[in-house]
Parts: structure tokens; C-alpha cells; sequence
């Protein structure tokens, strides 16, 4: 029987999340079909701005398929202290625990089964986990969209090369896996080390980069989707699948490009982007803010708002293109270099809120305070961060983006900027103001295994 209608989602789903024990017995949500095709999750009554609406557990959860990635421990995913499997399978576990443990077990007798002796498969190894599904895991697995181009199940066709074998009907159903992760699947970055997880009911929620809620991940991999802004009841509930601070013609192409469809959601028909003018750059004539006369249509006619000048679309893109490989080769702890491109060339040719300036306040941001200690910076530097904290605050409150996650690292920073300019003022005790600035951090950013660890420790205490 076909699982894809609304009715039969919700049984399945419900039942997939009642066997982990992470089934509320009064759900907020519900998969019903939606206005952007296929279905969708909605609100079943009013939700608040940072209140959790569901957690989901991830069907199949493993490595990312990144040649020469970063080597993690197979069943915990650390990367300390890591070493061959003893049973020869040529899988990294990281100490005795891992190695005997129950899923291990399974998975190592698997792979020496369908694998030659020696050979390497980690960045390969998702789909092959596919095999020890149980037929209600496979259920699930079967209800999810999964995309149909040639390009998707590479993983199965390198396992072959490698010498690995399967039987018909498993090289199908793994086939089919991939096709499923690649439309479905949600990064999950633990401790620098990126794993993808498959979550059957976040996966059944539709993109906007608007949108009106945010996840995380805890420690136990499960994934927390949480309000971002207020939802009345009845309203289809929304992730980014991109950056939010990404601009439309990267957030347009990405989503085509590795999801397959193009978004016309409220900011993406704008060509202001709420007036943030992130994909925007600076006229060469009149140093009014160009943008796309289509946003869909990025090679084609770009327009100053100002003097009216109309300018290709190849020429905006060859900038972008310039700036982009400049920011990538941008050494992280190069803060001169930084700030001097963000107040020089950048500001020449760009607005400030140009997706390229908007990335490189992030990474002065993330450098201040970390590469470079506190007790090394100017007052010159300190108000420099603090300054970036608040510009890209002020962003996102223009996008619409409410309690983000983007949104509570970014308050955390600011936090740590006043309580060093307070030490440094010989002030021993934190006014309510800057302390408001971690609470509603601490708020944004719970239950998420990557919080800072002050975060979790003020969580864990309820004081700093």
C-alpha cells in the first residue's frame, strides 16, 4: 500500500517517533499537503517564538561522502583516539567500548561480508547501513521523496569499484537510499565532524529563506526543531535548507543545483531582500545599489535603483565570482587583512550588507576573542567586534529571522564583548542588560551539543 498521503505519513512518522520515545501525545504539528506541492508540516494550534515543536530521531545517521574527510570513530563519531577495528573490517572505532559494541558488531560482520579485505569505504559507508534496517525502518524510508537524476547513488557505483558486492535486490534498495539522503538529509555537525543524519519528519518540511523556525542537534544526535518566530495555528512550518546569510542568486543556485527545485518563497521574489540588499552590488557610475530586474533570471538585466543604469547580468556575476574567491583565501587568522578588504576594495563595490561583506564580519567576528585572546585585544579591536555584533543583529531582524541560531552566537559574542569592557572598567558585577544578552543566548541555543561550553554550563547552573 502507498504511503504517500497525508494520512498514512502521519501514521508512519507517529509510529517512527513513538519507537524512540519522542512522540508528544498532543503533537503540535501535522504532515498535510501543501500549496508548494507534496506535503508538508503544519501548526495544529499557536506556537511561541522559541518553543520546540517536534524532535526527531535520524532513520540512518553516518558519514558525509567526502573523499580524504576527516576519519571519525564509526559508532560514536569522535576522532580521538582512533584505530583500526580489530576484526579487520576497515572501519575506525576509537576504544573497546565502540569496538564491542552491538551496532558495530552488525555493521563489521556486514562489511566484511560485502567488502574485500583492506579496503576503505568510511566516506561510503551510509548506504551500506541501509542493509540493517529493520522492514518499519525501511517503511519509512520508502515514504520520503528521493531524487531521480544520474548524479545521485555515486556511493553504490564506488563501493562496486572498490570490489564490494551485493545481492540484486540490496544494490536496488541502496541505490534508492542515496537518492533519499541526497533529497533529504540535514548535516550534523558535532565537534568538527560532519556526519548526515536522515530525520523522516523533519525531512517532510518545506524550505523558505524566510522561515519561521530553526533546529539543532543535541548529543544524542536527536534533532529539536524549534519556533523562530511565532506561528498561528494552521501555518506551515518552515526551515533554511541554505545560509541565511547568503544572497539570492547563491541561495537560488545552491538549492537547484543540490535539491533541484527553485525557491519562490517572499524573499527571494523581493530583489531587495527585505532591503537588505545582500545580493546587491554598488554602480560603477552613480554608487546607488544595483540589483537583479529578476531575481530568477540572474544573467540577465541588472538595474541601479538610483540612476537607472541597466548592466548585465555576466558583470555582476564575474564580481561575485572575484570576491568569492578572495574570501576563500582569506587565511582565518588574518584580521588586518580582513578588516582592511571589508572597509577598502569591499565597501567600494558592494553595499555593507552584501552577502560577501555580511561573511567576512562573521569571520572577524569568530577570530576576535578566539585566535585572538581577549587579553590581546586593543579597545580598538574589542569595539570593532562588538560593532559587527550589532550591524549583523540588525540583519537578521531585517530578514525576518527571529531567535535563529545564527542570532543567539551572535549575542553570545556580544555578550563576551561587554563583559570584557566591563572587567576591563574594573566593574566586577554584570548589569542586567549584558546579562540579558546570554539569557536569551542560553534560550536560543538549548538542548545544541555545539552551544559554547558557557552556554551549556550557565543552562546547566542558571548563573554565569
Amino acid at each position: 500500500m502507498s504511503c504517500r498521503n497525508a494520512h498514512r505519513l502521519n501514521q508512519i512518522v507517529s509510529a517512527f517517533l513513538d519507537r524512540h520515545k519522542l512522540l508528544d501525545p498532543n503533537p503540535s504539528w501535522l504532515i498535510q499537503e501543501s500549496s508548494l506541492g507534496g506535503f508538508g508540516v503544519f501548526a495544529t494550534r499557536d506556537i511561541e517564538a522559541g518553543e520546540v515543536i517536534f524532535q526527531d530521531f535520524p532513520v540512518i545517521l553516518g558519514p558525509r561522502c567526502l573523499p580524504n574527510g576527516p576519519r571519525v570513530c564509526v559508532v560514536c563519531y569522535s576522532n580521538k583516539t582512533l584505530g583500526p577495528c580489530k576484526r579487520v573490517c576497515g572501519l575506525d572505532v576509537c576504544g573497546e567500548e565502540c569496538q564491542n559494541s552491538l551496532a558495530h558488531r552488525k555493521e563489521c560482520e556486514l562489511v566484511r561480508q560485502c567488502s574485500p579485505p583492506g579496503i576503505r569505504i568510511f566516506e561510503n559507508l551510509t548506504p551500506i547501513r541501509s542493509l540493517l534496517l529493520d522492514e518499519n525502518d525501511k517503511e519509512v524510508v520508502n515514504c520520503l521523496i528521493a531524487h531521480d537524476r544520474d548524479e545521485h547513488g555515486h556511493e553504490v557505483t564506488t563501493l562496486k569499484k572498490l570490489g564490494c558486492q551485493f545481492k540484486e535486490d540490496d544494490e536496488k534498495f541502496m541505490r534508492f537510499v542515496c537518492c533519499v539522503l541526497d533529497a533529504n538529509a540535514f548535516e550534523v555537525a558535532l565537534e568538527q565532524n560532519n556526519i548526515r543524519g536522515l530525520y523522516p519528519l523533519a525531512s517532510l518540511g518545506n524550505h523558505s529563506c524566510a522561515p519561521n523556525s530553526t533546529y539543532v542537534f543535541n548529543k544524542s544526535h536527536h534533532m529539536l526543531v524549534k519556533a523562530s518566530l511565532f506561528i498561528p495555528k494552521g501555518s506551515e512550518i518552515f526551515y533554511s535548507y541554505t545560509r541565511l546569510i547568503w544572497g539570492t542568486p547563491s541561495r537560488l543556485y545552491h538549492l537547484y543545483r543540490t535539491k533541484h527545485f527553485v525557491c519562490k518563497c517572499s524573499r527571494c521574489r523581493d530583489p531587495t531582500e527585505f532591503g537588505t540588499y545582500m545580493g546587491g552590488i554598488l554602480c560603477k557610475i552613480c554608487r546607488g545599489i544595483v540589483v537583479p530586474l529578476n531575481p530568477y533570471k540572474t544573467h540577465a538585466r541588472w538595474q541601479c535603483q538610483d540612476c537607472k543604469r541597466v548592466i548585465l547580468g555576466k558583470e555582476t556575476g564575474e564580481l561575485l565570482r572575484l570576491l568569492g574567491v578572495i574570501l576563500r583565501d582569506i587565511r582565518q587568522d588574518d584580521f588586518p587583512f580582513m578588516y582592511k578588504f571589508l572597509n577598502g576594495k569591499l565597501r567600494s563595490v558592494v553595499p555593507e550588507n552584501n552577502q560577501v561583506a555580511v561573511q567576512v564580519k562573521y569571520k572577524i567576528i569568530k577570530v576576535l576573542g578566539h585566535l585572538y585572546p581577549w587579553n590581546e585585544l586593543t579597545e580598538e579591536m574589542l569595539k570593532i567586534k562588538e560593532t559587527l555584533c550589532l550591524d549583523l543583529l540588525g540583519l537578521l531582524e531585517q530578514l525576518r529571522c527571529g531567535k535563529s541560531k545564527m542570532r543567539g552566537l551572535l549575542l553570545y559574542e556580544l555578550f563576551c564583548c561587554k563583559r570584557e569592557s566591563n572587567t576591563r572598567a574594573s566593574k566586577g558585577i554584570l548589569d542586567p542588560e549584558t546579562e540579558g544578552l546570554l539569557k536569551e543566548a542560553a534560550s536560543i541555543l538549548e538542548y545544541d551539543a555545539n552551544a559554547p561550553q558557557e552556554i551549556k554550563c550557565y543552562l546547566d547552573n542558571k548563573t554565569v
